[in-house]
């Protein structure tokens, strides 16, 4: 996950996952002998094209299975690759060595609700920061991580668009804050907040 505010913190690093990256080319090199298979037996494939049913001869999948097969392995094979190679990192902690867990939320906005955002969620209270904006398309990236060995939550804010990102300083959350966050998933962030009792207080929305 691209991460601006990470990229440049002292405390916090890129660093590939083992176990990510053996799943990932392991899938990659099965889907890839499947491709050679597909090749090889091609012209068997092809003769199996022309099936029975009810007792007729039917050519309804003639010319379809073989260059399916050839094409479905194709795309297994690089989607697979490309997944070892380019999504098989994790961010990790320095200090502690923790593997970060979190999601990203897309924002459509500009600086200034960059700006509005940011002081929200550093209060870490969701009667603060919830509802999040979120939209499909838009310039501002919320990352929310956590730390959960250290029991720390992370929240980053970057404007993407021409040029170079321009991040907002880290968020670090601890006690009630990082609580908070490790009770919600992505999703939530975009609902309004709503109190233990169940019901929504009109004065705690932002």
């Amino acid at each position: 996950m691209k991460d601006a505010t990470l990229s440049t913190h002292p405390d916090f690093a890129l660093r590939r996952s083992p176990g990510l990256t053996a799943v990932f080319g392991g899938l990659a090199a099965i889907a890839l002998l499947g491709l050679v298979l597909a090749i090889v037996f091609y012209g068997d494939l092809a003769q199996t094209e022309t099936v029975s049913w009810r007792g007729r001869s039917t050519t309804a999948f003639a010319g379809i299975v073989a260059p399916a097969a050839v094409g479905l392995s194709a795309f297994a094979a690089f989607l697979f690759g490309w997944l070892a190679l380019s999504n098989s990192t994790r961010w990790v902690r320095l200090s502690t060595g923790s593997v970060l867990r979190g999601f990203e939320l897309v924002v459509d906005g500009d600086a200034s609700t960059a700006d509005e955002l940011h002081r929200r969620l550093s209060t870490g209270d969701p009667a603060q920061y919830l509802p999040v904006p979120v939209a499909k398309r838009g310039d501002l990236r919320v990352h929310i991580y956590r730390a959960d060995p250290d029991r720390r939550a992370f929240v980053t804010i970057e404007q993407r668009g021409t040029g170079e990102p321009r991040a907002w300083p880290l968020i670090e959350l601890a006690d009630r804050g990082y609580v908070q966050i490790k009770r919600r998933r992505a999703e939530d962030f975009a609902k309004p907040y709503v109190p233990a009792g169940g019901t929504t207080d009109p004065q705690l929305r932002p």
